[in-house]
């Protein structure tokens, strides 16, 4: 008897819980019961111009009949037809530039959704903005005897090709067009002989983008710039053991529009003059010639790159008897010169014929 009492006072007991807890979801269930249909997973969202490619992979659920692509605040979106391909994309067009969160909702036949929020991502639209920030390929030219030579610097995988444009020693214009990402050089042997600049547009595909953009640069070239072998004569004045170190192999290097410093390819790589010292390799301390030449290639001043005077009281000058002219059809460089040092005037002069390799 006593356990029959028991068994009914936990009856009682329970179900006088489950009516307050059926009375407090009460209010969460009034329109029935919530179904959600499958989530879209793995989302990726890819940058393009003015536009977003969003790819996701659907449920499996076989109910499933479409889905929808909201974005600000879902004050916008777009609506497409679920299809039997499991990874869908989708493009989302006519998007001002700017960063978006973008939530992809799937809808079955009932108009059931997928859980709100499950399926967010931020993606990029990309414009003007981005395209104006984007550098040129870095490159340097130079000129030679086959033509000019261009020097590209390595690239990452965001840059898919170069053009350069340039003006073809006859016909119409050339261009080129280079697909390696890694340095290299070539030589643009058709251009014409005074070319001024080339034209470089580089393309880019940001990661994972659909579109390609652009970086423009126009290049100034210096025609002068170049590797040359010098020949010609030196004279010191002060002391007849140092004499000039004839052929010299040389680069003439710009470091202006205008101006091109000599550089010694043989005896210190950088800019000094060499000479010989009873026989010996050796060059003149704090002494570096940089010539500047006018728009007519003419030489209209030396100097010395280290100061003028420089700290020893070395100084450049232009001997104005010289041709003191780079003539482009030859590709040669002719200038006479002097070094100036405190106690005689013009201690050793040149007379020097540039030569293009």
């Amino acid at each position: 008897m006593k356990n029959i009492m028991y068994a009914l006072l936990l009856t009682v007991t329970g179900l006088g819980a489950c009516t307050k807890m059926d009375h407090e979801y009460a209010p969460y269930l009034a329109g029935g019961e919530i179904f959600y249909t499958g989530v879209p997973t793995n989302l990726e969202a890819h940058p393009g111009r003015g536009r977003v490619e969003l790819q996701f992979t659907r449920s499996k659920d076989p109910n499933i009949t479409r889905f929808v692509i909201y974005w600000n605040n879902r004050g916008s979106s777009l609506e497409v037809p679920a299809t039997d391909s499991l990874i869908r994309k989708v493009i989302v067009p006519n998007l001002p530039e700017g960063e978006y969160a973008f939530e992809v909702v799937a809808y079955d036949k009932a108009g059931n959704p997928s859980t709100p929020g499950s399926a967010v991502i931020t993606g990029s639209s990309l414009g003007q903005t981005y395209e104006s920030n984007l550098p040129a390929r870095r490159m340097t030219i130079s000129n030679s005897q086959a033509g000019f030579i261009l020097n590209f610097a390595s690239v990452d995988t965001s840059c898919k090709y170069t053009t350069v444009g340039y003006a073809a020693a006859s016909g119409p214009a050339g261009s080129v067009k280079y697909l390696s990402q890694s340095a290299f050089q070539d030589t643009l042997k058709d251009a014409a002989k005074l070319l001024g600049a080339v034209q470089l547009k580089t393309a880019y595909v940001p990661a994972m983008g659909i579109d390609t953009f652009y970086a423009s640069l126009t290049l100034p070239v210096n025609l002068v710039a170049a590797k040359y072998t010098c020949t010609g004569q030196m004279i010191d004045h002060t002391n007849a053991s140092l004499t000039g170190a004839y052929p010299w192999n040389v680069t003439l290097r710009p470091t202006g529009a205008t101006q091109l410093e000599l550089v010694d390819n043989d005896q210190t790589n950088d800019v000094y003059h060499k000479i010989l010292s009873g026989g010996n390799g050796s060059y003149y301390g704090s002494f570096g010639v940089v010539f500047t030449l006018d728009n007519n290639y003419r030489v209209i001043s030396v100097v010395n790159k280290y100061g003028q005077p420089s700290s020893n009281g070395r100084s450049a000058e232009l001997d104005p008897s010289g041709i003191n002219k780079f003539d482009p059809n030859t590709r040669t460089l002719q200038v006479k010169y002097w070094m100036n040092q405190p106690g005689a005037t013009h201690r050793t002069s040149f007379d020097e014929t540039f030569s293009m390799k």
